[in-house]
């Protein structure tokens, strides 16, 4: 007879991390709007206001969320289902089609924008480079002239072929596999700490420097099915404000880690922005870890908060939006969309606020449009057509 276990029965969806993904990927569109147009960000509040600056100016971080929520969505419904198996066939199969089609159309489209404007020499290297997911392997390559944000694509899918190498490690091990991680981690940033100023961004941001944000994800998510199986669901109710008070905790740190870059950026070290995001990212994935960790088990207004339909539906274009946001604020100043009266758009007041609106909503619309008729239908038409070989395992009997 089968055994069915209390996991058996738990969702893999978790509505919070809609929240977080949905946050992640609006940090990051941020900062790359503020970064184009230096529009002051300050919110008010009646005779009070809040200057977000410099807090909009540090959301790069977003990035690094966006890998430990990998590393978590990865690993957790393994470590709730360890019935299910692994197969690799089927793993390989669901991430090339979650990422490759949307991503190689991204490239496809602008190569071709490019072609008549870029040398053709470099136009080409570019292109192999992206296509081939090997663009960071050369600093030239790594700034990239073809789409900025593509770079983390390529360190995603480098943690998906590394991912089947440490499951079984972490399966029986987690904690002395996120040591090593956290260990090669900052190995690989001390090492980079005295490098040079024009090669740093390179280097910080390959898998060694980002592999603790990885595992960090995946180490949450063991915490969080542990949890589940300890604890009884009275005892978790009981507990919920204080996991929601802790999530509370650890999303104010990231906060004040996010204004001590930017004070140290503005104040102390204008021109070393890459060494203080590299020396403050243990401390982020702490707190991107905890804060997503703990929300599993919040109060429900916090759950309403992070998984409300809002939260839901910016998650699911949420890719899209990553894709393309920088890349359509590049071609409206490119096009003079809106018109400027400075030499340099940024220097004109009037321009920067209109310039954002303008970029959010086109970005919005194309990530939709494509989300919709393009990533959507094929993932599906690819799940319903799966071949035999990525197929999952059967569920082991018990």
């Amino acid at each position: 007879m089968r055994h069915t276990s209390r996991a058996q029965s738990i969702p893999d969806y978790i509505d919070t991390l809609d929240g977080f993904r949905a946050v992640a990927a609006f940090l990051v569109l941020i900062f790359h709007y503020w970064q184009q147009s230096w529009t002051t960000m300050v919110l008010h509040f009646g005779s009070f206001s809040v200057d977000m600056t410099h807090v909009v100016s540090c959301g790069f971080v977003g990035v690094e969320l966006l890998f430990v929520l990998s590393g978590f969505c990865l690993y957790y419904p393994l470590c709730m289902h360890p019935e299910r198996g692994f197969s690799l066939g089927n793993y390989v199969y669901k991430r090339a089609v979650r990422i490759l089609p949307s991503y190689f159309l991204c490239v496809l489209i602008c190569s071709v924008y490019q072609v008549g404007r870029m040398d053709p020499h470099t136009l080409r290297e570019q292109f192999i480079g992206n296509m081939t997911l090997t663009q960071m392997t050369t600093p030239a390559l790594s700034y990239n002239q073809l789409n900025g944000v593509l770079w983390s694509i390529t360190i995603e899918v480098q943690f998906y072929i590394l991912f089947p190498v440490i499951l079984p490690l972490f399966r029986k091990k987690p904690y002395h596999v996120m040591l090593v991680a956290f260990v090669i981690a900052e190995v690989w940033r001390w090492y980079l700490k005295d490098i040079d100023h024009s090669q740093i961004n390179w280097l910080m941001n390959q898998l060694p420097g980002q592999l603790d944000c990885f595992i960090g994800g995946m180490l949450a998510a063991h915490i969080v099915a542990s949890l589940k199986r300890t604890l009884r669901e009275r005892q978790l109710k009981a507990l919920a404000p204080a996991f929601t008070t802790a999530s509370l905790g650890f999303l104010l740190g990231i906060l004040l880690v996010m204004m001590y870059i930017a004070a140290l950026r503005y104040n102390d070290m204008p021109d070393n922005l890459s060494r203080i995001q590299m020396n403050t990212r243990k401390f982020l994935v702490v707190g991107f870890a905890g804060g997503i960790a703990t929300s599993v088990f919040a109060c429900r207004w916090y759950h309403a908060l992070w998984g409300n339909p809002l939260m839901r539906f910016f998650s699911m274009i949420s890719y899209q939006v990553y894709l393309w946001h920088m890349w359509i604020a590049l071609r409206l100043k490119d096009f003079r969309i809106p018109e400027y009266a400075t030499e340099r758009p940024m220097d004109d007041p009037a321009w920067r606020f209109p310039y954002l609106m303008l970029s959010l909503v086109l970005s919005l619309i194309v990530a939709i449009a494509l989300t919709w008729l393009f990533e959507r239908p094929i993932t599906r038409f690819a799940m319903k057509h799966m071949p035999r070989w990525a197929r999952p395992r059967p569920p082991k009997e018990a």
